[in-house]
């Protein structure tokens, strides 16, 4: 190819970001390697129900009436690095839309409920007072942590300290809730308390996942704290704008790497384009599980 591709915005102007984004590095016809794709969403599989509370019946109703228990399941457990590269190039931040060749298309909350079955609408996923780091909300985070998984305050304050943000790593819950096969004598917290670790753990790997993959957001604990309450969140909609943050941010020349929910993208993409990359579920039901489930991944 001896010149650049046609295309590109008319007027520099109006994407104002434009001047950074990796579709002016493609079109000058540079070389831009693949993405990096942050995802843990295999690490579900680390924590078995099953074995970590004897009241496992308990524990499973409150993960069902949650409304996240099919993340659990129906999550891939390897994200298409070439299929995620190729449809980030074509994002814009500025309109979070994808610019293609017929047009553009975004992903919707439609979209979101249809391919993971988890709430879209409902209460506002958000915790203010945890909105930045302060000396209050470090307390006020080392409390909550110790309140609602039942550890004293000294543990709650070293892990806090450790995390370095208001924030716990991701495996903690994992390794105080979820003992090893096999092990004796272990002196078990509530069902509540376990419930909300999991559930902590479940986010961290999928619909909020950190870039590092090592830890998780103590505002969502906040979000724990009433149980009977989880479901009424709009947990599908805050994990819509939680990728298209930081798919605008994988536009940026410089940046090597996304994270976000991407079985929703990836799923997305199979949903509406018959790329050829994406093998049928035979196992697959319709109207019972969620649409992400029609590919084997």
């Amino acid at each position: 190819m001896c010149a650049p591709f046609l295309g590109g915005p008319e007027d520099g102007s109006l994407l104002k970001s434009f001047k950074d984004h990796i579709a002016l590095a493609i079109w000058s016809n540079e070389d831009c390697p693949t993405l990096k794709c942050i995802n843990h969403d295999a690490q579900i599989q680390e924590w078995d129900l099953q074995s970590c509370h004897p009241d496992t019946a308990s524990l499973q109703r409150i993960i069902q009436c949650s409304g996240l228990n099919t993340l659990i399941d129906y999550s891939y457990r390897k994200a298409n690095k070439e299929v995620i590269t190729a449809f980030m190039e074509r994002w814009q931040q500025e309109t979070n839309i994808f610019h293609l060749p017929f047009g553009e298309m975004s992903i919707s909350l439609e979209d979101v409920s249809m391919l993971l079955k988890i709430p879209v609408t409902g209460k506002v996923v958000a915790v203010e007072n945890f909105a930045r780091y302060t000396n209050e909300s470090c307390s006020d985070a080392i409390k909550l942590v110790s309140k609602l998984l039942r550890v004293i305050i000294e543990d709650a304050e070293e892990e806090v300290n450790i995390s370095k943000g208001l924030t716990v790593r991701k495996g903690w819950p994992k390794s105080r809730w979820c003992p090893k096969a096999g092990s004796r004598n272990i002196n078990y917290p509530s069902v509540e308390c376990t419930a909300r670790a999991y559930l902590l753990y479940l986010l961290s790997c999928t619909l909020f996942a950190y870039k590092s993959g090592s830890r998780v957001s103590i505002a969502l604990l906040k979000l724990l704290e009433d149980l009977d309450d989880v479901r009424n969140y709009a947990w599908g909609a805050a994990a819509l704008a939680y990728l298209y943050r930081h798919l605008g941010s994988a536009t940026r020349l410089q940046v090597s790497q996304i994270v976000g929910y991407l079985a929703l993208l990836e799923g997305w993409v199979y949903e509406h384009f018959k790329l050829g990359l994406a093998t049928p579920n035979a196992k697959y039901m319709d109207y019972v599980q969620p649409r992400v489930c029609r590919w084997v991944h």
